[in-house]
């Protein structure tokens, strides 16, 4: 199987949302444009900063030959009237592009803007965005508040700071700018607060205790803003190689103790599956008697569903080969050491047998050193295949693939509807525990960058959530994923049956064996069978051991448990979203809810599934 194309380095950029206030005082307007100004002034200068002097930053964000990463620099506003326009304008002269989210269409929306003059402004911002709009499909009445919050939540979640211009009053209700911030901060996304009222020094905010205890400092907010950017667009540092035991030594021979596996994954060149890698496979379909049938995934027609395919792709089937590598490994370990073993004592019988027997001395002696050497042969491989995969990295390179690519997948079903996955969320995956923040941290870099660079939704929600989006979460977030966790649970839990009940069968033999040799070494005097069955009785265990070996390592029965589980948690959701009213305002907000509802759920499974088999190193005890 060929893999996609290789995957291309994200662009450079960065966006900043606006939430505040719609009526402010006429005296407190050149403070708050000067403000405004110096902030997006500060965030473009330092942009440039690390994309000209930042040699890692250059080297992982996509350039020309011979160039520099030019930052893209978003800012994202609703264009209601006072703090949106005021920040929109001051963005629009320092060369930021502007997203435009509105809680409804746009004709509807311009329901808001009397007089004239306020109206006008309105469509003259508008004006300068081209097509990077977006309506929502919210209402009036019942609604409306909700509608307000709709396009709040919006601008936090496509946002990587958000100013605010805010009293710090607790404001009016739901949607207000107060309700924004307490999202914003529990969400995990910094917030610039330009004090609405008041003669004040901007104030960060980067978690909810800074919203309860505010931080006021003169130069506070400025430096946070550039540590938080200094943070945030780097790739992650080099990590240690984790390597134990003389198979790591062995393995590390001729490499650097330090390995970037961002760039690793970037300079990955398609690979053929070929036949030992393919051992896993092969196994499991002869133990499970199943082989679920494939269809390869459809390219999505949308065009921000498009983007995140394209990433997923590469990284599902560089996933899926390092995966082959690191299980069809363990299952070679497991029978090369079986081999050994059936080696092992065949050279010793042919050396007892060379020992004592009057006839074939020449023949028994050569016979011994072959096993000898066969033995041998079979433990130097084991070694090679260890030593190979802890080399290129199999078992890290098939989990960390293996989390892009379903970060991809579930921001694909997303998207389209507007949502996006809290980064904060991401982050807990890869930088739970040790060791994974030295080697994962960059996976959650990665995907914060693409969702950065990724083309915002446009257009009228509410004509796509009756259509192509809801087939999407349906189909392709629940549907095809249950149909996985149904193939899986069956292949797992009837394999794992067979590879158990081959164990035993064959541990129950030695016990046959055992009776049967002693019964013709004592009763009938046979030494040439007692011998013959006291081989087998010495070397059936060890293949017993090697099918119950690869049975656990392969953790089959959690494997299956699992999945019995997703099912019935993937049928839940089915039918939640099936009974969704697609005629109803906000409907794009009830199915982005479920939709990330479902997507939490995928990724809580995948990182524990993550976590089970992230201390499975193959080693060659």
């Amino acid at each position: 199987m060929s893999t996609p194309c290789s995957p291309t380095r994200p662009a450079l950029a960065f966006r900043i949302g606006i939430t505040g206030a719609r009526s402010l005082d006429e005296a407190q307007l050149p403070r708050l444009s000067d403000q405004l100004h110096d902030m997006l002034s500060t965030a473009s200068q330092a942009m440039q900063d690390l994309a000209s002097g930042d040699q890692p930053v250059t080297a992982a964000y996509y350039h020309a030959d011979g160039a520099i990463p030019g930052p893209s620099l978003h800012l994202v506003s609703p264009l209601a009237r006072g703090s949106d326009r005021l920040a929109a304008r001051a963005a629009l002269a320092l060369g930021y592009t502007l997203h435009v989210p509105m809680p409804f269409p746009q004709a509807e929306y311009e329901r808001d803007f009397d007089p004239a003059e306020d109206l006008a402004e309105f469509r003259g911002l508008l004006a300068q965005v081209g097509a990077d709009w977006l309506e929502l499909d919210g209402d009036r009445g019942p609604e409306m508040n909700r509608s307000y919050e709709a396009v709040g939540r919006y601008v936090v979640q496509h946002s990587d700071v958000v100013i605010a211009i805010w009293d710090g009053a607790p404001g009016g209700g739901r949607g207000g700018t107060a309700d924004i911030v307490r999202y914003a901060a529990h969400a995990g996304v910094p917030v610039w607060w330009l004090h609405a009222t008041e003669e004040r020094a901007p104030v960060w905010i980067a978690d909810i205790q800074d919203l309860r205890y505010p931080r006021a400092a003169a130069e506070q907010a400025a430096t946070s803003l550039r540590a938080y950017l200094a943070a945030l667009i780097p790739p992650p540092a080099p990590c240690q190689r984790q390597r134990h035991g003389i198979p790591g030594r062995l393995s590390q021979l001729g490499q650097g103790r330090r390995v970037s596996p961002e760039d690793e994954y970037f300079a990955e060149r398609e690979q053929k599956r070929r036949w030992p890698w393919r051992a896993y496979a092969k196994l499991m379909r002869w133990a499970s008697g199943f082989d679920p049938p494939w269809t390869p995934p459809r390219r999505p027609a949308n065009t921000v569903a498009r983007y995140w395919f394209d990433r997923y792709e590469p990284a599902n089937a560089r996933a899926a080969d390092y995966a082959a590598r690191y299980r069809s490994s363990y299952v070679w370990v497991f029978g090369l050491a079986t081999l050994a073993l059936i080696f092992g004592v065949l050279a010793l019988l042919s050396s007892v047998l060379h020992s004592t027997a009057d006839w074939q001395q020449e023949a028994l002696h050569t016979l011994t050193a072959v096993f000898a050497v066969a033995e041998l042969g079979a433990l130097s491989l084991i070694l090679t295949v260890v030593c190979l995969g802890m080399r290129w990295d199999w078992h890290e390179h098939s989990i960390e693939y293996r989390l892009l690519a379903e970060l991809y997948r579930k921001q694909q079903a997303l998207a389209p509807l507007g949502w996006a996955l809290p980064i904060t969320a991401v982050r807990g995956m890869t930088t739970a525990d040790r060791p994974t923040p030295d080697r994962a941290g960059w996976v959650a870099w990665l995907f914060a960058a693409e969702q950065r660079a990724a083309p915002p939704p446009r257009g009228n929600l509410a004509q796509a959530a009756q259509g192509i989006p809801r087939s999407a979460v349906l189909e392709e977030l629940i549907t095809e994923q249950r149909s996985y966790h149904i193939d899986r649970w069956k292949m797992a839990e009837s394999a794992g049956h067979t590879l158990a009940l081959w164990g035993e069968v064959l541990f129950g033999s030695v016990f046959l064996c055992v009776v049967v040799k002693l019964v013709l070494a004592d009763a009938f005097e046979a030494p040439g069978w007692a011998i013959v069955f006291g081989f087998l009785a010495t070397v059936l265990p060890g293949i017993s051991a090697g099918f119950v070996g690869v049975r656990a390592y392969a953790e089959l029965q959690l494997i299956a448990e699992q999945s019995h589980h997703m099912v019935a948690e993937l049928d839940r959701a089915h039918r939640r979203v099936e009974r969704l009213d697609t005629t109803r305002p906000l409907v794009s907000q009830d199915l982005g809810a479920e939709a990330a509802a479902v997507a939490t759920l995928m990724l809580q499974d995948l990182d524990g599934w993550a976590r089970m088999f992230r201390v499975k190193l193959v080693e060659p005890g």
